[in-house]
């Protein structure tokens, strides 16, 4: 068994990481530069939070998505470079992790639908192309989106892969528009079952066939095409 094969997407290298089961893409406004603020308050953030043991409060008492799902406020950056746990050991010099909402356990054994619907090899190009963990973090909320653009990369486009320039260009760019449109939904754009995901992803995803997913999908065959 190779290493994309037990890979944990959380925190695959130094550069990039996903947080979205602490609830950071709950809140309404998931713009890059929101998100970012949120981050960076996170130090500040978590230590008063867990002197109070106040572990109910949805991070910064901001417009949220799903009232039914939670904000973590001890998630921030990272060494400055990437969205994780506060409370982590990896972070601190022992675990405090017992001291947030789901607990060390939970937080522990918790992994995403990506890392069931994403094969060995899409789980390889999605870290090697994603630039930053905002990008990241929006390929890994909406697997099947990405699924969609690798396979009419492969199908329709194979030129792209043997430019990884060119490739990691269309990728990211691909994930900048996504973003936009998954903003324009007022839903719940993560879910921690596989089964909520199939039932939610009608809303956002392309793979979906929505009127607004047609739409998205020419703009980004358009922005693949002018790229190439």
């Amino acid at each position: 068994m190779n290493y994309y094969e037990t890979i944990i997407m959380c925190q695959p290298d130094s550069q990039k990481s996903c947080s979205a089961c602490c609830g950071l893409f709950n809140f309404r406004d998931i713009s890059r530069e929101n998100l970012s603020g949120f981050l960076l308050r996170g130090a500040t953030r978590s230590s008063s939070f867990a002197a109070a043991e106040n572990i109910a409060d949805q991070g910064d008492g901001l417009e949220v998505r799903d009232l039914t799902s939670y904000i973590c406020p001890h998630q921030g950056l990272i060494f400055n470079k990437r969205p994780g746990c506060l409370l982590h050991p990896q972070y601190r010099t022992s675990t405090m992790r017992n001291k947030s909402f789901f607990g060390e356990s939970i937080c522990d054994g918790f992994l995403c639908p990506a890392h069931a619907i994403f094969s060995t090899e899409q789980k390889k190009i999605v870290i090697n192309l994603a630039d930053g963990w905002y990008n990241y973090t929006v390929a890994i909320i909406d697997p099947e989106s990405t699924v969609w653009l690798l396979e009419i990369l492969n199908n329709h486009y194979p030129v792209a892969f043997q430019r990884q320039e060119v490739l990691k260009k269309i990728f990211n760019e691909v994930l900048i528009i996504h973003s936009r449109y998954m903003a324009d939904f007022s839903g719940p754009l993560f879910y921690y079952s596989e089964s909520e995901y199939n039932a939610g992803k009608i809303n956002f995803s392309l793979a979906s066939g929505s009127t607004r997913a047609e739409n998205e999908k020419r703009e980004i065959i358009k922005e693949i095409e002018n790229n190439l």
